[in-house]
């Protein structure tokens, strides 16, 4: 076990540049400053950019490339979470397969949040639910009680190409037809290319957006997924600290929070959108 002295502490707190409010003594807070010369000796160890100033370096996330609360949730989490650590954070939003390549690659230190633990090595899983995708059947023609993915077996099912969760869950669907975006999917349903689609019940919104008014959600929902953060393993010093942060954010109800006011963003912009149409279709 690794022993840390207050004077230890007290070193370490004056080599730390002091810039305004990101001085040692206001990150501290409620935290142990044990723990937390442990996260700021760990970030110093871990993150590239050896030449770097402290306050230059930063943490780069990958976000999903499409507009949903889900993810918009993730980064408004993970911004407070790190902010109250003193660790500057960059969202690097790309598709899925992009992100697993630049992962691969060594080009990115975390992922905003995942929702299968499964295929992606290196990576640390920090064990508190920071977001949430409900997945739904969208159908325009057809009309059945959903009972699992199983039940989508004798239909053409189209889905986002690039998304690890639903290659998976579909895996066993002998006709599936992948789309580059949320728009081709839903136009190529539009257009009968395929039966049904399945996305997250929040892409409706775009559905709405579209003006594509034959297309329904068939219910109930395939499966309710929690999404976790991952760290890669070479920040495995960070772990303790990011948990910690995150796991009072859960008990205070700051992620709650933060859930809450995006939904109420998405449905405001949803509204908007139709009454918009509305408007326009009238006049």
């Amino acid at each position: 076990m690794l022993e840390i002295r207050d004077e230890q502490v007290y070193k370490y707190q004056l080599s730390l540049p002091r810039h305004g409010s990101q001085h040692l003594g206001y990150l501290m807070g409620p935290f142990n400053p044990r723990l937390m010369l442990l996260v700021f000796t760990g970030c110093m160890l871990v993150l590239p950019g050896q030449a770097q100033s402290r306050a230059e370096r930063s943490l780069d996330i990958s976000l999903p490339d499409t507009n949903r609360p889900s993810t918009s949730t993730a980064q408004r989490v993970l911004e407070k979470a790190y902010g109250q650590l003193g660790i500057k954070v960059n969202f690097v939003a790309v598709p899925g397969a992009r992100a697993l390549n630049m992962w691969n690659a060594g080009k990115l230190d975390a992922i905003a949040a995942k929702i299968i633990d499964s295929g992606l090595p290196d990576s640390i899983k920090i064990n508190v639910p920071i977001a949430f995708e409900e997945v739904v059947v969208f159908a325009t023609k057809k009309n059945f009680t959903v009972d699992g993915f199983d039940s989508l077996k004798p239909y053409v099912v189209g889905y986002v190409s690039g998304i690890t969760y639903l290659d998976d869950r579909l895996k066993n669907i002998p006709q599936r037809e992948t789309a580059p975006g949320l728009e081709s999917l839903f136009r190529k349903l539009e257009a009968g290319r395929t039966d049904v689609a399945v996305d997250s019940r929040f892409s409706f919104c775009l559905v709405r957006k579209l003006g594509l008014h034959e297309i329904r959600i068939l219910e109930p929902s395939l499966e309710k997924r929690l999404g976790y953060h991952f760290l890669h393993v070479r920040h495995q010093p960070l772990v303790p600290a990011v948990e910690a942060v995150l796991r009072n954010m859960e008990k205070d109800g700051s992620i709650r929070k933060i859930q809450e006011e995006v939904m109420q963003e998405y449905m405001e912009q949803c509204t908007g959108l139709t009454d918009a149409r509305s408007k326009k279709a009238a006049g």
